[in-house]
């Protein structure tokens, strides 16, 4: 069994890898990278945990959005991510506020 080493907001994953998956791996572990780096410029530091938490939803939504499942809870986020320039980062920070919101209650 191969390893793919990705590297994270400046942090290494060892991940396991069946034997010619690795360079995918790396390519997806790119693209997990160059995300966290857009939350980390237009959010500040985060920590690690959030950080991975907050790719997972954007990730989490885009499939949603993808596959036509996109929930009525998530509509008002959609509108209003569509009048600014950086939607994905608007998209995440008003699905952050509600889940902060009902964490709350």
């Amino acid at each position: 069994m191969g390893q793919a080493l990705l590297t994270i907001a400046g942090r290494s994953y060892r991940i396991p890898a069946r034997d010619g998956d690795e360079a995918r791996i790396s390519r997806l572990g790119d693209e997990l990278s160059a995300r966290a780096h857009r939350l980390t410029t237009a959010l500040g530091v985060l920590p690690e945990n959030q950080l991975l938490v907050l790719v997972s939803l954007m990730l989490a939504d885009e499939l949603a959005e993808a596959r036509g499942a996109n929930p009525p809870s998530l509509a008002p986020v959609t509108a209003a991510a569509t009048a600014t320039a950086a939607p994905d980062l608007s998209r995440l920070a008003a699905l952050v506020e509600r889940l902060e919101a009902i964490a709350r209650t």
